[in-house]
């Protein structure tokens, strides 16, 4: 067996330099022969077992120009008048997800693979607190009430 680690750090911020690492030649020549690749990129389930991910997220980036008055203008005269930038860019993020978390972008559900039986029943062994998740995140009120 012969196992490989690149251990990278920046995944919160785009892994800068790391796809121009493994494309690169230096890459090239440490990932030569490889057969599988890992990503581990998790927060354990609890405080004593680790999880293997077999299913991400990702990342998709956007660029969003709101065009509006060619000036600043006077709240007190043009407040609730005119269209403003900030508060259009507020109305289409606010309209994306629901408070429960669901996207409600047209479609994109259709594109989500279910979740299978037999996934829900890997599901249920798993050692997984809400409470302690909650607490991890600082007391943070979550989304989903359910531990699994």
């Amino acid at each position: 067996v012969n196992i490989k680690l690149i251990s990278e750090g920046m995944e919160e911020s785009g892994s800068l330099g790391l796809e121009e690492f493994v494309l690169g030649p230096r890459g090239r020549e440490f990932m030569a022969g490889t057969d599988f690749v890992c990503i581990s990129d998790n927060y354990w389930l609890s405080k004593s077992k680790p999880c293997l991910t077999y299913g991400l997220r990702g990342l998709t980036y956007f660029f969003v120009e709101i065009v509006g008055p060619r000036k600043d203008l006077e709240s007190g005269l043009f407040g609730g008048t005119v269209h403003e930038p900030m508060t259009d860019l507020v109305h289409i993020f606010s309209s994306l997800v629901d408070p429960r978390g669901n996207i409600q972008i047209e479609g994109i559900s259709d594109l989500v693979r279910p979740v299978t039986d037999e996934e829900r029943a890997l599901y249920e062994p798993i050692d997984f607190s809400l409470t302690e998740f909650s607490s991890d995140a600082g007391g943070a009120h979550v989304i989903h009430k359910e531990d699994k």
